[in-house]
């Protein structure tokens, strides 16, 4: 997602594009943006009591359908570094890790202050010190473990590259199955035992996604002209959907969460719809390409958006589809906004 390639200067340099990750990309921002508008709006008081039906159907339906977005990602990222067709230097994977440390240390880290801040409602060294704390050990806001996940998920590549290119496709899907039932079984019985996620933790499902993508960029991609995806993978991925809806109408939408890997399936079988469907250069459509390049960007940002909408404004007062809209769109637009001008200071360039 939003990967970026440099010259030996640090100055970008435009990537060799495939257009089905592309719009993944274009798609899967808007997508995650808005998830959190969605969730953000159902976690207004009195929301429920205003608009129970409108809630219901969001929670069952468009919360579903938009959850996909971040282990799409994932999967985006191992079809790309763990191809072995694709030459994968030290330096490029040095250069990824910088990334999103980089993106931590800035973003991660004004949040963290953010919440130390309006927790203690004043700054001082102690409240920058919990800020700190926080940032190191990954408990900066949640949309970030995405960034944690993907550090470990580079320095872990070299390694994935050597094991993959060693597996027969037998072997590969022995090994997604066994992991898949290890990231369904640890994180549920971490949950029911009461213990919170920790960030290095939620790269082991991270890792899930990131193979995955590989595995299905090498095994799964539509041949001869066909389109839609293999009969298995849409068996597969309608399950999966079908047990997310039913985990957000029995009060367990919690297990709709990536970490617990019950997505995995759906996020399949979306992932083979765009490499069947999304073919068309997507240089022809301005603002979907424009979206693509801005993808990691806005989703590090937009939360923050997010964040002031519900602080100035009340979802109660206004059309629930209207505040929607507006969130939306005042999210993805600031968020363009902050990663254009980002791009844009000296020494920033390429790093978001």
């Amino acid at each position: 997602m939003g990967e970026v390639q440099t010259t030996s200067g640090g100055v970008p340099r435009a990537r060799r594009r495939v257009p089905c990750f592309e719009w993944i990309r274009a798609a899967g921002c808007v997508a995650i943006t808005l998830l959190h508008v969605f969730v953000s709006l159902d976690n207004a008081v009195g929301i429920e009591a205003l608009s129970p039906s409108r809630v219901l159907v969001e929670d069952l339906v468009a919360v579903t359908f938009t959850r996909w977005a971040v282990p799409v990602f994932l999967m985006v990222t191992g079809a790309l570094l763990l191809d072995p067709k694709r030459k994968v230097s030290w330096a490029r994977i040095g250069h990824y890790a910088a990334r999103m440390l980089f993106t931590l240390a800035t973003f991660g880290l004004l949040f963290c202050l953010i919440e130390s801040v309006y927790d203690h409602h004043g700054v001082s060294l102690a409240v920058v010190g919990e800020a700190l704390r926080n940032l190191v050990t990954g408990h900066s806001w949640d949309h970030l473990w995405y960034v944690y996940a993907l550090l470990f998920l580079y320095l872990l590549t070299p390694g994935f590259r050597w094991l993959v290119g060693r597996l027969s496709r037998a072997g590969y899907a022995f090994l997604l199955g066994l992991l898949y039932l290890v990231v369904l079984v640890v994180p549920t019985a971490l949950f029911w035992s009461g213990r919170h996620f920790s960030t290095p933790f939620n790269v082991v499902p991270a890792m899930f996604y990131y193979l995955l993508g590989q595995y299905a960029w090498r095994y799964l991609r539509p041949q001869r002209g066909a389109k839609a995806p293999a009969r298995p993978v849409v068996i597969a991925g309608a399950v999966s959907l079908v047990a997310l809806i039913i985990c957000a109408a029995t009060g367990n939408a919690v297990y709709a969460l990536p970490e617990f890997c019950v997505i995995g399936p759906f996020a399949l079988l979306v992932f083979c719809l765009f490499m069947g469907y999304a073919t068309e250069p997507i240089e022809r459509h301005p603002a979907a390409a424009l979206l693509a390049d801005y993808s990691f960007g806005i989703y590090v940002v937009h939360p923050f958006f997010l964040h002031v909408i519900t602080h100035l404004v009340n979802p109660l007062a206004i059309p629930v589809v209207l505040y929607e809209l507006m969130a939306l769109t005042i999210a993805l637009a600031g968020s363009l906004g902050v990663v254009w001008l980002v791009r844009h200071i000296p020494g920033f360039e390429g790093r978001i």
